[in-house]
């Protein structure tokens, strides 16, 4: 156990060193142009890079990814269902922002540098497909859910401006696509911009984990913590376990992409579903406090799955 705490725990004081830097010395109207530069330039950076050196047929572990989706669907249906039954709402789109809750996790800013600094190379592949998948199947899924519900039914146009603002403007996305026609096509950039993509990449992790640190809020909601603890617990412990018998179930062996897909699964609810609630104005207060909780405990529960499984 130790050891495995030994090996997260830089993650997590990155984390706390971005929220003590808030509390003294860093200017809160910084933290946007922070934010910024790791959505639009480091993370995508790091992202092109590792794509670059991947070939379609290594993402498409099409078994792995039924094992992922399957997952997330049972976490989803659980939660959908118990918070229907224990904590009933008449808003018909809260239980959807719920669910997006327990089955989407910080990918970008905590995912990327878990998988990567643990498992190394061998994890790039499984962690970019399950980032991609992540956001085609959950944060696409959610809004179109979201949409149908609030406007009774969903037409062509707006699915597509769905998909347009969620993958076409995401930077994300669009740096690992780009990244992966690279690499079918053997294309390489010019030394001056490969070498400036090579000098942000380094920035994305240290950059992102101080900026989540420093993106947490504590404060007082109306509702209640059984809900809160319900959906910490759903991602932290439900999620990445139903994701591991999802694995056996399928009889998936390769190693690499099972322990990228548990560990990514069992991070916290991404800073995301934060956005999306806001837009949509429905469970937003409970979102942020997911976040911040799901964010304290998963170094315990984190450290918990890597003494497990490594």
């Amino acid at each position: 156990m130790l050891a495995s705490l030994e090996a997260i725990l830089p993650l997590f004081l990155l984390i706390a060193l971005g929220y003590g830097a808030k509390r003294t010395v860093l200017d809160v109207k910084l933290l946007p142009g922070l934010n910024l530069f790791v959505y639009y330039f480091a993370v995508p950076a790091l992202l092109f890079n590792a794509a670059s050196q991947q070939s379609i047929s290594d993402l498409l572990n099409i078994p792995a990814l039924a094992a992922v989706s399957l997952a997330v669907v049972l976490t989803a249906l659980f939660t959908y269902v118990t918070f229907r039954r224990v904590f009933p709402t008449t808003d018909r789109r809260v239980p959807i922002v719920q669910c997006l809750n327990a089955v989407f996790s910080n990918f970008a800013y905590m995912g990327i540098p878990l998988t990567f600094g643990l498992l190394g190379e061998s994890s790039h592949a499984a962690t970019i497909s399950i980032i991609l998948l992540g956001n085609i199947l959950i944060v696409n899924g959610t809004q179109l859910l979201l949409e149908a519900l609030e406007h009774q039914s969903i037409d062509a146009k707006a699915m597509l401006g769905i998909v347009q603002r969620s993958l076409l403007q995401n930077p994300i996305f669009l740096a690992t696509v780009v990244g992966l026609v690279f690499s079918n096509y053997a294309l390489s950039l010019p030394g001056s911009f490969q070498t400036l993509v090579d000098m942000l990449a380094p920035a994305a992790i240290p950059v992102a984990l101080f900026c989540l640190g420093a993106s947490l809020q504590f404060r007082k909601t109306e509702i209640g913590y059984p809900q809160i603890f319900t959906l910490v617990t759903t991602k932290l412990v439900l999620h990445p376990a139903l994701t591991l018998a999802c694995f056996y179930l399928l009889g998936i062996e390769e190693s690499s992409w099972l322990l990228a897909a548990v560990f990514l699964c069992a991070l916290p609810t991404g800073a995301l579903a934060h956005v999306i609630a806001l837009k949509h104005q429905v469970f937003d207060t409970g979102t942020s406090q997911v976040i911040v909780f799901s964010t304290l405990l998963s170094l315990l529960s984190v450290s918990i799955w890597v003494q497990l499984l490594l």
